[in-house]
C-alpha cells in the first residue's frame, strides 16, 4: 500500500527551463513544496528521484528517455515517475521499466499561458502502473479548471503529428518563403487570412528552434503524415501551373464540406481577434545605413507642427538633413518608420516631471522597430502672443503637460484667464488667428509663427527635462555611437505569479545591472496583466546583459531588447 501524505513532496527534472518553472510556480501556488533539479543546481536528478513523492521529467524530447533511463531505478516504490514531454510512445515505454507508479502526460498549451483554465492535458496512465498520485494530479488539474484527456502513448503521438508537427513545419516553411522572396509588404495593404497567419508564424517562431525540430524530428509518425503533405502539395500545384481549375475548386470543395460547420464558427472568432490586433507585416531586417546620418535626403519624421519641442529635438538630432516631416500623432511616427515611408522618427519618452509618455511605450510594445538612441533637451517654456502685453489676453491655449509646468506662473500672473487644451504646444497657433490668444510654447515657435514673447522661462520646475527616443527598424550603430548612449532598452511580459518580478530583479542584480528606470505598462490583452519596461544600465551587447538575458528566460514570456537609450 502506498503511504498516506496528504502534500506530496513533488521533484522536477528540468526545473529551470520555461515549463519546469511554469510547473513549479503552479505548485507552490496551491501550497506544495516543490523541489528542482537541472544542469546548474546542486540537488542532482537521482537524490531529487530518491525524495520526491513525485517525479517530474521536463527535459528537452531529444534527452527525455536518457534521462528517464537514468533515475527511474532510483524513484521509490510508492512514489509516481511522470513527465510533460511532447511525444509520449517512447517516453512512456522507457517509464515502464521503473518499480514505481508512472503515468505520460503532455500539458497541450505552453508558458505563455498564466492558468491551467480552459487548457487541455494528456494523460497516458498504465494501469498496471497507477497509484495515488495519479488520481491527486488529476484532481487538482481539473479543480484549477483543465480538461483531462486520456489516451494511449501511440494516439497521441499520431495526433501531434499533425496538430504539432505539421502546423509547425507549414508555418517555419511559409517563413522562410517569404523571406526567401524578399517580401515586405505596406502594413495598410495587408488582408485579414494574412495578418491571422502571419501571427501564427510569430508564434511558432517564438518556440526553441531546438524544441521545433525535437518536435518534427523524434515523432515517430510525421514522416508519414509529412510525405501525405508533400504530395498533396506537389497535387494542388501541378493544377495551378496547368490552370486546371475544376481539380484544384474541387480539392477546396472537398475539404470544405467536411469542416462547414468550424468554418461557420472561424469566420466570427477570426474577427475577434482581427480586432484586438493591428496591421503588423512580416519583414527581414536590413542592414542599418551609416550614410543616412550624411545625407540630406534622409527622412525625419516628428510629433509636429513646427515649433514644437519635438521638433527642436529632430532639428538637433538631425541638423543636415532637409526632410523633417511633422505628423499629428506618436502612433503615426511609429507607423511611417514600420512602413519605411521615412528613415527616423523622434518621438518623446519621458519627462522629469511628467514620467513616462504613454503613447511611445504602448507603440513599442505594438510596432516591431527599435529605439537606436536617445537625446534630452531641456524644457522652456515661453508665452506667446500676437499682442505685445500679457494683460490683454482673454485666453491661453496650449498641451495639457505644458498647462501642468507651468501651472504657478499661471496662477501668479493671470489668475483669471481661461486655459483650452490643445494637441500639442504649437498646434492651437496655426489653428487660432485670435489676436487676444496666448499660447505656451518653445521659444523657437516665436520665430517660426512670428509671435512675440510675452515672457519667457515660465515653467514651475527649472529642472525639466524630455528624453527623446530615436526610433528605427532596426538598430543603427551609427546613431547610437554617435550618441554615446549606454543603456539597454527591455520589454518584458512575465509569468503571472507572486514573487516573479522580485526573482527577475534578483537575476540583474546577481549580475551586477542597475536599471535606472522600470515602468509597468498594461498589456490590453486581459485586466491586470502588464509589461515591464525597462532601461538598464549596461551596453546592449555586453556579456552581463546577455548572461541576464538567458537567465531570466524562465521568468518571462516576452523578452524584447528594445534597443539602446
Amino acid at each position: 500500500m502506498p503511504k498516506q501524505i496528504e502534500k506530496p513532496l513533488i521533484g522536477i527534472v528540468g526545473g529551470e527551463g520555461k515549463m519546469g518553472e511554469w510547473f513549479r510556480s503552479f505548485f507552490n501556488n496551491l501550497g506544495l513544496k516543490v523541489i528542482i533539479s537541472d544542469i546548474n543546481t546542486q540537488l542532482t536528478n537521482i537524490e531529487l528521484s530518491k525524495k520526491a513523492d513525485i517525479v517530474l521529467v521536463s527535459v528537452p524530447i531529444r534527452k527525455a528517455v536518457e534521462v528517464i533511463k537514468e533515475i527511474r531505478g532510483v524513484v521509490r516504490k510508492d512514489a509516481l515517475l511522470c513527465d510533460i514531454i511532447s511525444l509520449k510512445t517512447e517516453p512512456v515505454q522507457a517509464m515502464a521499466m521503473a518499480h514505481s507508479g508512472v503515468l505520460g502526460m503532455h500539458p497541450l498549451f505552453g508558458p505563455l499561458f498564466q492558468d491551467m483554465k480552459g487548457q487541455k492535458i494528456v494523460f497516458c496512465p498504465m494501469q498496471a502502473k497507477s497509484n495515488q498520485w495519479v488520481d491527486f494530479l488529476k484532481d487538482i488539474f481539473i479543480k484549477n479548471g483543465a480538461e483531462v484527456i486520456e489516451m494511449s502513448p501511440k494516439q497521441h503521438d499520431l495526433q501531434m503529428a499533425i496538430v504539432q508537427a505539421l502546423t509547425h513545419f507549414v508555418n517555419v516553411n511559409l517563413a522562410q518563403t517569404f523571406f526567401a522572396q524578399k517580401f515586405n509588404p505596406n502594413s495598410s495593404f495587408l488582408t485579414p487570412v494574412f495578418r491571422l497567419q502571419s501571427l501564427i508564424i510569430g508564434r511558432v517562431l517564438s518556440t526553441d528552434p531546438q524544441l521545433c525540430c525535437d518536435i518534427e524530428m523524434e515523432n515517430p509518425y510525421f514522416p508519414k503524415v509529412l510525405a501525405r503533405f508533400e504530395q498533396q502539395i506537389k497535387s494542388s500545384a501541378k493544377d495551378v501551373i496547368g490552370k486546371n481549375r475544376k481539380s484544384f475548386v474541387k480539392k477546396i470543395e472537398k475539404v470544405s464540406a467536411v469542416l462547414d460547420d468550424f468554418i461557420k464558427i472561424s469566420q466570427s472568432k477570426s474577427t475577434q481577434v482581427l480586432q484586438l490586433v493591428d496591421n503588423q507585416p512580416i519583414k527581414a531586417k536590413k542592414a542599418s545605413s551609416i550614410s543616412h546620418l550624411k545625407q540630406q535626403g534622409a527622412k525625419v519624421g516628428f510629433l509636429g507642427p513646427q515649433g514644437t519641442f519635438s521638433h527642436q529635438a529632430a532639428t538637433n538630432l538631425f541638423p543636415n538633413t532637409n526632410k523633417l516631416i511633422p505628423f499629428n500623432a506618436i502612433r503615426e511616427i511609429f507607423e511611417a518608420v514600420n512602413n519605411q515611408t521615412i528613415d527616423f522618427g523622434v518621438v518623446p519618452a519621458e519627462n522629469t516631471l511628467g514620467g513616462i509618455v504613454p503613447e511611445t511605450i504602448n507603440s513599442l510594445i505594438e510596432y516591431p522597430l527599435k529605439v537606436s538612441g536617445s537625446f534630452e533637451l531641456g524644457i522652456h517654456h515661453c508665452l506667446l502672443s500676437r499682442l505685445k502685453d500679457k494683460k490683454d489676453l482673454q485666453i491661453i491655449k496650449t498641451h495639457k503637460q505644458a498647462l501642468l509646468q507651468c501651472e504657478k506662473f499661471l496662477r501668479e500672473n493671470l489668475p483669471q484667464i481661461k486655459t483650452e487644451v490643445s494637441l500639442s504646444t504649437t498646434s492651437a497657433i496655426e489653428e487660432t488667428k485670435d489676436k487676444y490668444t496666448g499660447f505656451i510654447a518653445p521659444f523657437s515657435a516665436a520665430k517660426v509663427y512670428g509671435l512675440n514673447v510675452l515672457a519667457k522661462d515660465i515653467e514651475d520646475a527649472k529642472g525639466n527635462v524630455t528624453k527623446f527616443y530615436i526610433i528605427t527598424n532596426v538598430l543603427n550603430k551609427a546613431i547610437q555611437q554617435k550618441l554615446g548612449n549606454n543603456k539597454t532598452l527591455l520589454l518584458l511580459a512575465v509569468y503571472n505569479r507572486v514573487g516573479v518580478l522580485r526573482d527577475i530583479l534578483q537575476v540583474f542584480a546577481n549580475n551586477g545591472l542597475n536599471l535606472s528606470s522600470l515602468h509597468s505598462v498594461p498589456s490590453k490583452l486581459q485586466p491586470w496583466d502588464y509589461f515591464f519596461f525597462m532601461e538598464v544600465d549596461n551596453h546592449y551587447q555586453s556579456l552581463a546583459i546577455k548572461k541576464t538575458l538567458k537567465d531570466i528566460a524562465k521568468y518571462c514570456t516576452v523578452i524584447r531588447e528594445i534597443g539602446a537609450g
